[in-house]
């Protein structure tokens, strides 16, 4: 059976959006005159399901594919190496201007405000919160589910996680953007 292929118009669409958005955090961070904000310490904990949940979370909005192979099993993990390979198509300026990209949109921490936990099969949890934290500058919140599973010596691992709604306002910049 052969692998699904996305459209040309579909590829174009989602470089020039990446693109665009790149161009937005460059500008509204000054231009190349101020150096990148310092992109905070990962910090990668697995010892209770709320914080590897968390730590996930922070290293799939970084991009930080190692730390998100490391936390992650089952589905969670084939996404992880799912972006990892699109990445790794990326060419060296797409790379770059990526990277530029993601240290702007990724400069804080996201943290997890757990609403809801469920006991599943297997000794899993099933997390229900609103991951927060910033982008570019001002807040952003977002529901999210994590089903989380015990690893070894008391470890824990995401099996599978989804995002739901947005729930603050685009940042001010992007709604400028829009008119």
């Amino acid at each position: 059976m052969a692998s699904p292929r996305l459209s040309t118009p579909l590829v174009l669409a989602v470089a020039s959006a990446m693109i665009c958005v790149g161009l937005v955090g460059f500008l509204w961070r000054g231009g190349a005159t101020e150096p990148a904000p310092e992109r905070p310490a990962l910090l990668v904990d697995d010892s209770s399901p709320e914080r590897a949940a968390e730590s996930f979370l922070d290293a799939w909005r970084k991009r930080a594919h190692d730390a998100a192979l490391a936390l992650s099993t089952g589905d969670a993990r084939e996404r992880v190496l799912a972006r990892q390979r699109a990445d790794a198509q990326l060419g060296e300026h797409e790379r770059a201007l990526e990277a530029e990209v993601w240290q702007t949109l990724a400069s804080s921490r996201l943290g997890l405000q757990l609403r809801e936990s469920e006991r599943l099969p297997d000794e899993r949890l099933a997390l229900r919160g609103i991951a927060s934290g910033e982008f570019l500058g001002e807040p952003y919140e977002r529901e999210v589910e994590m089903v989380v599973a015990p690893a070894d010596e008391g470890r824990w691992r995401v099996e599978r996680f989804d995002f739901g709604d947005i729930l603050t306002e685009p940042p001010r910049v992007l709604q400028k953007a829009d008119r």
